[in-house]
């Protein structure tokens, strides 16, 4: 059996959602099905010029008749981001992997759980927020970017029943405390991380250094600009304690 099936799929809708940001809707060719997906899954998008490039499902994963992705238009693309941004039409049939998971929720009992997004990293916390919420689970989400222009989904997250879990961090609005967030681990709590690289490895470092231990740390890193998570312009997070502006 393939490793990672392809399917074909359609380019139903293409949306700017913020500088830089745009999504696409792909839904499956008339009479197919598309396989089902858990919160934090991927998909290769197989692209113009024969580029694959891996995404996160944003969309919720009850949401079956469709798969939704952000991508971020990366400066330096080395062709990924800007043949999505660029050349990938509404209509367009395209090829795509079936969904893979390698940043799944913590699924072993009752948990608590401390979403954290940098950039374009909201897109799999946004799938996991939305599942977590229809299945009444307890977790925050904190969003970090360097201005509200490049925040992706914000309307959709303050639209949601849950937004007042939804916690927005913007460069000169009031950086994250990035200490007093994550120095103080809790019985149950779970951290899931998802952003530019420096974001990342602030956030992990930060949680180590308190005390967090390694199964109660969720993250995935990808090499090079095989992801949206590519090569985000960054942004600034202040160390309350100390008043210490880390820039990631």
């Amino acid at each position: 059996m393939q490793a990672n099936p392809i399917l074909q799929v359609r380019v139903a809708r293409k949306c700017a959602e913020a500088q830089d940001i745009c999504s696409l809707e792909l839904v499956p060719l008339d009479g197919q099905s598309l396989p089902a997906f858990t919160a934090g899954s991927h998909i290769d998008l197989h692209l113009p010029g024969g580029l694959v490039r891996q995404y996160s499902l944003c969309n919720d994963p009850q949401d079956t008749g469709r798969y939704v992705v952000g991508v971020l238009r990366e400066a330096a693309s080395r062709g990924g981001s800007a043949a999505v941004h660029e050349q990938l039409q509404e209509g367009q049939q395209i090829a795509i992997g079936a969904p893979r998971n390698h940043f799944a929720l913590h699924a072993d009992g009752p948990a608590r759980h401390l979403l954290l997004a940098g950039g374009i990293g909201i897109t799999p916390v946004l799938a996991m927020a939305r599942q977590l919420a229809r299945e009444g689970a307890d977790f925050e989400l904190h969003y970090c970017a360097r201005s509200r222009e490049r925040m992706a989904f914000t309307a959709l997250l303050q639209s949601m029943p849950w937004a007042d879990r939804v916690h927005l961090h913007v460069d000169g609005e009031g950086a994250l405390d990035m200490a007093q967030l994550l120095g103080a681990p809790q019985a149950g709590l779970h951290l899931y991380v998802c952003g530019p690289r420096g974001f990342m490895d602030a956030a992990l470092g930060m949680a180590r250094a308190s005390g967090w231990s390694e199964d109660r740390l969720h993250y995935e890193f990808f090499a090079g600009e095989v992801v949206q998570r590519e090569g985000d312009a960054g942004f600034e997070i202040e160390i309350a304690s100390t008043g210490q502006v880390v820039r990631v």
